[in-house]
């Protein structure tokens, strides 16, 4: 498969598209199976201190509708700074909406249903996910992550760190669950979530789950997210609850929350 860099259109966004936070984009083609939707679109650009992003949040893999909710291109713009700084206080990510976004333009929301059919539930522990863990609801959106359903190069075994997979709305990157556990990266480590189980998720998915402080630092913090041993911040995805983030450890952007439309 041939991997296109996102790039300008006739209506590009504003700013700097070759800087290196842009380059990290992807745009690749789309499934055969997706004929009957609009082709994968992302762009980014930096502008300033601040990276702007565009994207209509269609999926390149092949997308199976699980839901009443049919697949329908957005018209998303987002901005996140370049260089965040961690907040004072941690701050909750949005109970539905957006709350980060994938470096091919997809939504990504917190770890929990709305109100109806299961209130709040975990639609991983549901079940109620694709292979690459989303679904549709107003746009389509991921509760976790796979690395190679968003950087389809990227190693699915665990003998490299895993790649830059997306940003959350306070402009922190996602990386996936491997990562180095040291400067050197001589030592390869998957890092774990620190929220245990409580009760049942299958509905009120946090309630039904507890932050854990460790000593252990495969452990992440309760943001899902720890200062790597290059000494900058940055989240993970993990294989257990919150799958993504579980707060903001730094300021979010206006657009939490927000839930898509066509």
């Amino acid at each position: 498969m041939i991997l296109l860099l996102a790039c300008a259109t006739t209506d590009e966004i504003p700013g700097d598209a070759t800087c290196d936070a842009a380059q990290d984009f992807r745009m690749y083609p789309a499934h055969a199976a997706n004929s009957d939707y609009d082709d994968p679109y992302v762009e980014a650009a930096c502008d300033g201190d601040e990276l702007r992003v565009r994207s209509n949040d269609i999926p390149h893999f092949e997308f199976a509708q699980l839901t009443p909710n049919a697949l329908e291109a957005q018209d998303d713009e987002w901005t996140i700074p370049l260089e965040p700084e961690l907040a004072g206080t941690l701050t909750e990510i949005p109970l539905l909406g957006l709350a980060a976004f994938t470096l091919t333009g997809l939504h990504i929301y917190g770890p929990n249903e709305g109100d109806f059919p299961d209130p709040f539930g975990d639609p991983i522990y549901n079940d109620i996910v694709d292979a690459c863990l989303g679904h549709t609801a107003a746009a389509y959106h991921a509760h976790g992550l796979v690395t190679t359903c968003i950087v389809e190069e990227a190693p699915a075994d665990g003998s490299e760190a895993d790649p830059l997979i997306g940003y959350a709305l306070d402009g922190f990157p996602i990386y996936g669950r491997y990562g180095c556990a040291d400067a050197d990266c001589t030592d390869i480590v998957e890092y774990q979530s620190g929220w245990e189980q409580t009760g049942d998720p299958t509905t009120y998915a946090w309630d039904n789950h507890e932050y854990v402080a460790s000593d252990d630092a495969e452990v992440l913090d309760e943001c899902n997210g720890h200062v790597g041993p290059g000494g900058d911040y940055h989240y993970h995805e993990t294989a257990g609850f919150p799958y993504i983030l579980g707060c903001y450890a730094g300021t979010p952007s206006d657009e939490a929350g927000q839930e898509g439309g066509p």
